[in-house]
């Protein structure tokens, strides 16, 4: 079986294959080697994409697909939409020049206050690029020099966020080339239990700023709001910056992120991917005594004021580029326009797609299941098991675009009939494999395994990690108190 998809799925894809293998001795590019395994070798490269519209890509092939990816979240009102198409040929033919300060900026950063009730925003280039301003506006302000981070979160390329924990409260790096050094002053705690608010507790004298994904693209089932309200009291008593890094959720799950959602409001956020309609864009957005590390604060002309706060470092010669300006505000335009319905009615499709694979998936008694958050969902593997890689091959094949490994979005370009056709497309991949016998068995527990990491599942039970890092919910053992079980339903 494994030969024949192999040569079929050759036989459909074989341009991008021949692209790949043609540009491999000159192009590094890490993302070609991604899920690399010597007896799938032949199916490892990346579709190479001529064009795309809607939900849809056409590779050099001419085969088209219903795109489940979405530029890892970045597009969230389909390829190419009017509006942002309209708003980039305008930009390019007034220009793009870089160096002077643009007309548009000024407006984005309105919107963008507008949206998140912040104070004050910048912009950047990227997502990480926020991040680092927000760190370094944290470290400015405070006078501190230890950022908390969370297990499972991931904050982008910056070598300080690269990092893994330990038991111990030791940090190092978690990629070669990352030095030791450069991640002393991070603390790496497990994300939503009494520990980690206990520690901050005690080190708060040290710390510069909590940084949190608050709902992890990595774990998108489990969702601490409880605990994220107790940090962010414990963060206002210590005087600590909270940074919530939004740049997956900022815009998509809600006009106003998670902390529109939840009401509960940190002090710098980060933001990027759909904000810009496609293009890149790095926002940081924060109360004004934060944000005015960047710039010393407000002055005006005509009198004695002066900027008056210690500033950080924090440009780059791409910044408010105008084609990523017009894309931003076209994009936050149209959202504003839309209201809230428009990311509602994402969130709604998109735990219908959930709801009804998951459904499909214990029908089947297959060890997989979809969990979801918003507008972002993610196919998580129950058991392990030779050759789970051949799924995502197989729905590649049937004409959607999806990867091992990466949480999916939806759109708004996304048709009811494209949602029913990426339904079926998963059952037919999945009946495909179970009948050559590439799927085990499995029978999936009674309980909702997308919700129960979100309330204790028995009186005075506790969240720790079980023994491959991953949430779960303890009790103490009666026969030895200091040792505690876990709780397996």
């Amino acid at each position: 079986y494994l030969a024949d998809l192999t040569s079929r799925y050759n036989a459909k894809t074989g341009a991008s294959k021949a692209y790949t293998q043609k540009h491999r001795a000159r192009m590094a590019d890490p993302r070609v080697v991604s899920g690399f395994k010597p007896a799938t070798k032949e199916l490892v490269y990346s579709l190479v994409i001529e064009r795309s519209k809607g939900s849809r890509m056409w590779d050099i092939d001419g085969n088209e697909y219903i795109d489940a990816l979405n530029g890892f979240g970045s597009n969230m009102l389909g390829y190419q939409p009017d509006v942002i198409q309209k708003a980039l040929i305008e930009q390019i033919e007034k220009g793009y020049e870089i160096g002077p300060q643009h007309e548009l900026a000024g407006e984005v950063c309105d919107l963008i206050c507008d949206f998140t009730g912040f104070d004050r925003s910048g912009l950047c280039n990227t997502g990480s690029e926020a991040v680092v301003g927000a760190m370094r506006i944290a470290r400015t302000v405070t006078g501190r020099s230890i950022i908390v981070a969370f297990a499972g979160s991931y904050h982008g390329i910056n070598d300080e966020v690269i990092v893994r924990g330990s038991k111990k409260l030791k940090t190092f790096p978690a990629a070669p080339g990352i030095m030791p050094e450069a991640v002393q002053n991070m603390l790496i705690l497990d994300y939503g239990t009494d520990e980690a608010l206990q520690i901050i507790e005690s080190r708060a004298h040290e710390i510069a700023a909590v940084l949190v994904e608050p709902v992890q693209s990595r774990r998108a089932d489990f969702v601490p709001i409880e605990f994220l309200k107790k940090l962010r009291k414990l963060t206002e008593d210590t005087q600590t910056v909270l940074i919530f890094d939004e740049v997956i959720s900022g815009f998509r799950f809600h006009p106003g992120g998670v902390q529109g959602m939840w009401g509960i409001k940190a002090d710098i956020g980060t933001y990027g991917k759909v904000a810009g309609g496609g293009l890149s864009i790095g926002i940081v957005a924060g109360r004004k005594e934060y944000m005015d590390a960047l710039d010393g604060g407000y002055w005006q002309y005509g009198d004695g004021s002066i900027p008056e706060v210690g500033v950080t470092y924090f440009a780059g010669t791409f910044v408010r580029h105008p084609l990523a300006l017009a894309g931003t505000k076209a994009s936050l335009q149209y959202m504003k326009e839309k209201g809230p319905k428009l990311q509602e009615d994402l969130n709604a499709n998109t735990q219908y797609i959930a709801d009804t694979v998951n459904a499909m998936c214990r029908r089947l008694k297959v060890p997989i299941f979809i969990v979801q958050y918003g507008s972002l969902w993610r196919i998580r593997f129950l058991a392990d098991y030779h050759y789970q890689e051949l799924f995502f091959v197989l729905m590649r094949d049937k004409g959607i675009h999806i990867l091992e490994g990466f949480p999916c979005y939806m759109t708004t370009a996304h048709s009811k009939e494209d949602i029913q056709r990426m339904i079926a497309c998963f059952e037919e991949s999945l009946t495909e494999l179970i009948a050559v016998g590439f799927i085990p068995a499995y029978e999936h527990p009674a309980a909702d395994e997308n919700k129960n990491l979100n309330q204790p599942p028995v009186p005075g039970a506790k969240l720790g990690k079980d023994k491959d890092g991953n949430p779960a919910w303890f009790v103490s053992d009666e026969k030895e108190p200091v040792k505690y079980l876990m709780v397996t339903e």
